[in-house]
């Protein structure tokens, strides 16, 4: 009779076990979970006089959103090499959007690598703070 008893009851104890472990490993169990800060996009001009502003701060974890406009008489791109982060060859009037994730804390330069322009001004530091 107990035997029988038993056989009724052992997955209801199984059962009742299992949420009862769950319960207890809740409170050691994190769930990390990441939303981004709202994505604001950061207009660099690329001018005769350089780049337009010169100096970019974001967060760590933010997306980063870089719209690259280009209004010299000459073509030039947006390159941050450290980050891998490289637009194509903007003629002028041209204009390109480059999102990326600000994944670690640092200053990284930013250049227009066209021969000749980052020793005339033509570059400038984006900060993850």
């Amino acid at each position: 009779m107990q035997l029988r008893r038993f056989k009724q009851l052992r997955y209801p104890f199984l059962v009742l076990m299992m949420i009862v472990g769950l319960l207890a490993m809740h409170q050691y169990i994190q769930v990390h979970t990441y939303i981004p800060a709202a994505v604001r996009t950061q207009t660099v001009t690329i001018s005769s006089a350089g780049f337009l502003p010169n100096r970019i701060t974001v967060r760590e974890g933010d997306l980063v959103s870089l719209m690259i406009v280009n209004t010299d008489l000459k073509p030039h791109n947006f390159a941050i090499r450290d980050l891998k982060v490289v637009s194509s060859e903007l003629k002028p009037s041209q204009s390109a959007l480059l999102q990326f994730a600000a994944r670690k804390k640092g200053s990284y330069a930013f250049v227009s690598d066209a021969p000749g322009y980052p020793e005339t001004g033509y570059q400038g530091m984006l900060v993850i703070q």
